[in-house]
């Protein structure tokens, strides 16, 4: 199973340029020549040029242009740059992919005019294609607790922690902010077992690619420290928690290991538990965490608004869960079984249900051996075994398309919908 990782966090940048109807060769070449200058200038963060195949693909089109030839000869060479389309079959998202033969950073056009966004993000995907040199290997992990009650309260308060030790004019009162940071963080982790070990495989994967891409922008301290703040303020508006979190958490407390040992990420390896690397760094007291003294130091972060708050959401959010179970589990649904899935998806939207249910993708565009499932409505519901995704039951059926309320199937030849005898739909091969 090859996975699209959806849209990484920094591909929001890329709104802010103006959609053309076409690039022009000069242009994409000297944005190809900007990521090589920046990743050939901080070799040195990783001890390696990450520099590698970068396909930018025009999501209306499908038009694609790389930087360099793909293994299978599919793309063809013309005014510097190597151009083809990209098959239907193919998820479009700001991710790494093996396609032709080749391991890509495939990023969806326009990019941003800004050079530092859109370096920061091209390096992002490149550290994604660099990782499993660099010696990373990691396996999903879901983080469903993050769109609970508690879990939100204290993510949240990490993040408030995080933000006043950016706005702190002092470097001892940035790391006793940065102190309580982890301490909201680890009081997380006794209310939820197993939570440090899924949030740190998704930080590993996703934080360590973010803090990659804005060393790599090209940012000075001062702007990077701006860029953080905004970013803290734009992660309170997120509907969900349970993926976008590692975008933001690595990102910070690398800023501040930076400015202390700027090759503190060499450190890292793939059994590395990053919230002990942060705690021995600022200095952070081995402790029994009482409740009592954890909501004291919660005062000082707006505690209660932040509960206040969460319980609101976690009203109207329960009727939401309710919503989809009754959808996918008590109505007819269309089960198709996953073999050798693609997908790409909006990491910002991800709704959980209880553990042996699965996670809610509003929006996913999800292709297989069976052909390719669009759903820009209604969502679908993958497994969290990642063996099964279900769509509600079809409304027409023919031989070449299946279509449901906000969802399409493209079907492939030697498939089929078939209906069994409880009233759900299968495909098949015929």
């Amino acid at each position: 199973m090859n996975l699209l990782i959806g849209i990484c966090l920094t591909g929001l940048l890329a709104t802010t340029a103006a959609k053309a109807s076409q690039y022009p060769a000069d242009s994409l070449l000297l944005y190809f020549k900007q990521v090589e200058d920046a990743t050939s200038l901080y070799q040195g963060l990783w001890d390696k040029n990450i520099y590698g195949p970068i396909l930018l693909v025009d999501p209306e089109t499908r038009e694609a242009y790389a930087n360099r030839p793909d293994a299978e000869g599919l793309l063809t060479f013309e005014n510097g740059l190597y151009k083809g389309i990209l098959p239907k079959a193919v998820p479009l998202s700001n991710t790494d992919i093996r396609w032709s033969g080749t391991h890509w950073a495939m990023i969806k056009l326009p990019l941003s005019y800004n050079e530092q966004d859109r370096t920061d993000l091209i390096t992002h995907e490149l550290f994604h294609v660099a990782q499993p040199s660099l010696g990373f290997q990691f396996q999903k992990e879901e983080n469903a607790h993050l769109d609970l009650r508690e879990g939100r309260i204290y993510l949240r308060l990490e993040m408030a922690a995080l933000e006043a030790a950016l706005r702190a004019p002092r470097a001892n009162r940035a790391e006793e902010h940065l102190r309580n940071a982890l301490l909201f963080r680890k009081y997380r982790y006794v209310l939820y077992r197993g939570a440090e070990t899924r949030e740190n495989s998704l930080e590993m994967l996703e934080g360590l690619a973010t803090y990659t891409g804005q060393i790599m922008s090209g940012r000075d301290k001062w702007q990077w420290r701006e860029y953080l703040i905004r970013r803290i303020g734009d992660f309170e508006k997120v509907p969900s928690f349970v993926r976008s979190f590692a975008y933001e958490t690595v990102s910070v407390y690398g800023f501040f290991l930076y400015q202390k040992d700027n090759n503190w990420n060499k450190r890292i390896n793939g059994d590395t538990q990053l919230t002990e690397l942060f705690s021995d760094a600022f200095g952070v007291e081995r402790r029994i965490l009482l409740q009592s003294y954890v909501k004291q130091v919660a005062e000082e972060y707006g505690g209660w608004v932040i509960a206040e708050e969460e319980s609101k959401r976690e009203f109207t959010h329960n009727i939401l869960l309710d919503i989809y179970r009754e959808k996918f589990f008590e109505r007819p649904c269309l089960e198709i079984r996953l073999e050798e899935m693609d997908m790409a998806f909006d990491p910002l939207s991800l709704i959980p249900l209880d553990e042996d249910e699965g996670t809610v993708y509003p929006t996913i565009t999800l292709s297989d051996s069976w052909g390719i499932l669009v759903v820009e409505k209604g969502g679908v519901l993958l497994r969290n075994d990642w063996r099964w995704a279900i769509v509600s039951a079809p409304l027409e059926i023919t031989d070449e398309k299946v279509v449901g309320k906000g969802w399409i199937i493209e079907l492939n030849d030697g498939y089929r919908i078939s209906q069994n005898s409880e009233g759900n739909y299968l495909i098949s091969r015929k």
